[in-house]
């Protein structure tokens, strides 16, 4: 009696343990990293959207390699040290097949450690430091524009419309100090030197001392780099002082949000993108009225950022037909010609670096939008 009871428990457990396999080989676990609270949480929520809506999208047509797409997504608030903890958790917990993020290159480079020993792809499409792609990590693919495309195009464009001193204030982090060693290095390939550089932290929330130091300089083109909330900060208060510098930004400033947190102080600023809300192409009009119509808002550049990120994974795992993180990473790694909303985008496979083009855009407060200007294409 004993036995036939034994017999019948392990033949449950058995059809537990068979249904468990089952429904986890049904199911593919993609880890997501971003500041969904704290300053940056405007573009960290847009992410996180966007995300939302690339893998809906997909799991509608079937998912991939048959296979329901699952998301865990996490807050970094911003802060390294949460970015490594929660890409841990999903690691170790969530056994998660990639990770997408973060949003901060800080985040982002704390997160890269962690993956490269544990052998985990990772794609972000909002960390522009030069230090994500020179590190050498082979796990690690940028899917946007670096700071040292953005710079470029920036500088020349400013000397070639006649500016004699550039200067630049950022944020004292990885992101900001990627942003003044690219600009610094774009000057100095024209034969030229920045006129003045200033900083500030984080929580700092007054300017005008590193402000005023820069307009006592005869700064005549100032690049802003950072956050756009920072960004906002700094362009207001250059202009209540009075100053009427030209501004210039990379992505970190360019968000939707800008033209109500900085005003009328906006109105034309230079900036480089890899996508506005108001292009004609059809993908990117499309995307533009679904996201609306879904979250109820226009869509931000990071939101376009991280779509293209999701959907640039899913390709690759596509290619390697199977769940295998090396496999995956490679087929990353390899990308070329991805059709996105910020164009066609190949991935450099000696250091996973974004190649593809940027937009030189101004700022248009009127419309609250931006005017395309040109497109710029790396050599």
């Amino acid at each position: 009696m004993k036995l036939k009871k034994m017999v019948v428990v392990l033949s449950i457990m058995s059809m537990i343990l068979s249904a468990s396999v089952l429904f986890a080989e049904e199911v593919i676990h993609i880890g997501a990293i971003g500041p969904l609270t704290g300053g940056s949480s405007i573009a960290g929520l847009d992410e996180r959207d966007a995300k939302i809506m690339a893998i809906d999208e997909t799991n509608a047509k079937g998912g991939l390699l048959g296979k329901k797409i699952v998301l865990f997504s996490e807050d970094d608030a911003s802060q390294p040290s949460q970015a490594a903890s929660v890409a841990m958790k999903m690691i170790n917990q969530n056994n998660v097949t990639a990770i997408i993020g973060a949003h901060n290159s800080p985040c982002t480079l704390a997160v890269m450690q962690i993956v490269a020993r544990s052998g985990v792809p990772l794609i972000t499409s909002g960390s522009t430091s030069p230090r994500v792609t020179d590190s050498g990590n082979e796990w690690v693919v940028r899917a946007s524009p670096p700071d040292s495309v953005q710079a470029a195009a920036l500088v020349k464009f400013a000397l070639d419309k006649g500016f004699k001193k550039i200067g630049i204030i950022y944020l004292n982090d990885d992101y900001g100090k990627g942003g003044f060693n690219a600009v610094t290095k774009a000057i100095e390939s024209h034969g030229d030197t920045l006129a003045g550089a200033e900083t500030f932290m984080s929580d700092d929330k007054d300017m005008r001392a590193q402000l005023t130091k820069l307009q006592s300089q005869g700064v005549d083109a100032l690049l802003v780099w950072t956050n756009f909330v920072d960004g906002s900060l700094v362009m207001r208060q250059a202009r209540e002082m009075g100053w009427n510098v030209q501004f210039f930004t990379g992505t970190g400033v360019v968000h939707n949000r800008t033209f109500e947190l900085v005003g009328e102080a906006f109105s034309g600023t230079i900036s480089t993108v890899p996508f506005i809300p108001n292009a004609p192409d059809e993908s990117v009009q499309r995307f533009v009225k679904e996201f609306e119509k879904r979250f109820g808002r226009v869509p931000s550049q990071p939101a376009a950022r991280a779509y293209d990120a999701t959907l640039l994974l899913f390709a690759a795992i596509q290619r390697a037909g199977s769940t295998d993180r090396t496999a995956i990473r490679d087929a990353m790694r390899n990308t070329k010609d991805f059709k996105g909303l910020q164009g066609t985008i190949s991935i450099d496979p000696s250091n996973g670096e974004y190649q593809g083009g940027v937009m030189i855009v101004e700022a248009n407060y009127k419309n609250r939008n931006w005017d395309f200007i040109e497109s710029v294409i790396p050599k």
